[in-house]
């Protein structure tokens, strides 16, 4: 008599759930992140573009005075600014529930 195999990892019944949810929240992140990388890229352009990091007093602080560190930290600051605000956006916009189209009930 041979045993049944034991049953896989994708054919338990909270699998496909597990995966929606994971489907749902890589969604979700790429709408947040997304556009926030992209807005981060044109302030930092903007930004750095009318003003020296050198003339920055934060920058000689923190910084030792190195411009590509304080166009590293800018950057990672907008982007956490950005994200922060696209992820309020999304949370009033759609609620806990995740966007429009992922409704499997």
């Amino acid at each position: 008599m041979s045993a049944a195999p034991p049953p896989r990892e994708e054919d338990a019944p909270g699998a496909d759930r597990e995966s929606a949810c994971r489907q749902r929240l890589v969604r979700v992140m790429m709408q947040v992140l997304w556009p926030a990388f992209l807005m981060a890229i044109v302030t930092e352009g903007v930004l750095f573009s009318m003003i020296d990091p050198h003339e920055l007093a934060i920058v000689g602080m923190y910084l030792s005075g190195s411009r590509e560190a304080a166009y590293t930290v800018g950057f990672l600051v907008f982007w956490a600014l950005f994200a922060c605000s696209s992820g309020i956006t999304c949370l009033l916009g759609h609620g806990m529930r995740g966007p429009p189209g992922d409704r499997h009930s």
